[in-house]
């Protein structure tokens, strides 16, 4: 009972619900990246905003896993996609307050805060974009919403830019965080445009998910149910790496190197760089001429391959930098005056976002995999991989507030994607071809059973 071949359904179809919830993602997670991508939330301090992301990752980790995923499935995308988007206008809030005030504890709460919205946002939208397509659109969809999502970012630190030119501050200005919060808000609103999974119709003309009665007990116990998945373990480490080198990339190497207004300049081509390898990658994901276990291994060679030419463009960098260095001195590479000693680092730092792209997209990928089209099972494989993600940004947040020795920082972020890598081969290696909706299928037998949903 998978699949309604009723064709006088008025319903929208997969791509209708990613482009909605890309645009949710556009206004609220992308304007919060171009803050980041800034560096220090566009504050010349960086240690409050380090701060600010470790209670933001600490409260996600537990929400992702134990919050997110039940809620989702539950009370549907539409509200919790809602829900989730509001702090995001707090947290832009709070730096503004900030310049004025110096208040730390605010931008902290407020991070606090945004990390269960955030919960609430991702889990829903990686649900929708994992568990709607089919097997052969998933890479499509996934890089759809990159491209709309990482917009967000891209325009806000245009904005950034363009307000900030002539700035001498070190931090953006307040019209700058009016915008974004403005547009954060717009960005909430679009909640409203998504459907229930039961009326999203596939191509093959398959319902995107069966109609249940969920039970908040039940999505309890099957989100702690995926966590025994041996192919979740293998996964673990290439998750948590997923966000681990944002602190690095955004606070360590652009906020330190760059003016103020070559930092948003950056940021606004970092996530163009995420939106342009995103969108190639997703297609090579859906080659038609590959099977899914050839698609799979292949994805995970060609993110080995760039991740290790990135990492070392970052080294070639790091042996040039630093406060006693005439070639790279701190927050005086200018995108107008520093002439072609401004290139290296700024194509290294492009070419980092060219990285996390490709690893983002691998990353849904796997979870569509692993739900196999469903999308109340992609919510809990999302939560999990969520949750690790958040521990990972934790993490490092930690090791960047603490104002750890930038070559020790660097070598911690590659080595940890080396060992992901590594760790991650026995998952790839038993990659295999997944019929479509056989996840669907099952999980509809399971609600009948454990709710009374008439099979």
């Amino acid at each position: 009972m998978g699949a309604n071949n009723d064709e006088n359904l008025e319903v929208h179809d997969v791509s209708h619900e990613v482009v909605i919830v890309s645009f949710v993602a556009f206004g609220c997670p992308g304007m919060y990246n171009a803050l980041s991508g800034i560096g220090g939330g566009g504050q010349l301090d960086t240690t409050t905003a380090a701060k600010g992301h470790i209670a933001l990752s600490s409260v996600s980790a537990a929400g992702n896993l134990f919050v997110g995923p039940v809620l989702t499935n539950t009370l549907g995308p539409k509200w919790t996609i809602l829900i989730g988007g509001l702090p995001y206008v707090l947290y832009a809030g709070s730096l503004l307050a900030y310049t004025h005030t110096n208040n730390q504890g605010f931008v902290v709460g407020a991070s606090a805060l945004l990390g269960i919205g955030a919960s609430l946002l991702w889990i829903s939208q990686g649900a929708i974009m994992t568990g709607y397509p089919l097997p052969q659109h998933q890479g499509r969809m996934i890089g759809i919403f990159w491209i709309i999502f990482n917009l967000g970012a891209f325009i806000g630190d245009m904005i950034a830019f363009g307000l900030n030119f002539n700035s001498t501050s070190g931090t953006v200005s307040d019209g700058t965080y009016i915008a974004f919060m403005c547009i954060m808000a717009a960005g909430c609103l679009c909640a409203f445009g998504l459907l229930k999974p039961y009326d999203v119709i596939r191509e093959d003309k398959s319902r995107a998910a069966v109609e249940r009665k969920p039970k908040v007990w039940v999505e309890f116990v099957a989100t702690l149910k995926v966590l025994k998945d041996w192919r979740v373990v293998s996964l673990i480490p290439f998750w948590i790496t997923a966000n681990y080198a944002y602190n690095y990339q955004q606070n360590t190497f652009n906020a330190k190197l760059f003016t103020i207004r070559t930092r948003s300049f950056n940021g606004a081509m970092y996530w163009f760089a995420q939106m342009i390898s995103s969108y190639i990658f997703g297609l090579f994901l859906d080659n038609k001429y590959m099977n899914r276990r050839q698609r799979g291994i292949w994805g995970f060679v060609i993110t080995t391959i760039i991740s290790m030419i990135v990492w070392a463009g970052g080294l070639a960098a790091q042996l040039r930098r630093g406060p006693n260095s005439d070639y790279y001195p701190l927050n005086e590479l200018d995108i107008v005056t520093s002439g072609g000693k401004f290139a290296g680092p700024f194509l290294l730092y492009f070419f980092y976002g060219t990285f996390d792209a490709v690893w983002q997209t691998l990353v849904y990928w796997t979870i569509g995999y692993l739900s196999h089209e469903s999308p109340e099972q992609a919510a809990r494989y999302v939560g999990a991989f969520k949750c690790m993600e958040a521990v990972g940004g934790a993490i490092a947040s930690k090791v960047n507030s603490d104002k750890t020795n930038y070559n020790v920082e660097f070598a911690i972020d590659w080595s940890i994607v080396v060992f992901s890598l590594i760790w991650v081969i026995p998952f790839v290696w038993k990659i295999q071809d997944v019929p479509a909706h056989a996840g669907q299928e099952t999980e509809y037998v399971k609600d009948a059973n454990d709710q009374g949903v008439e099979a």
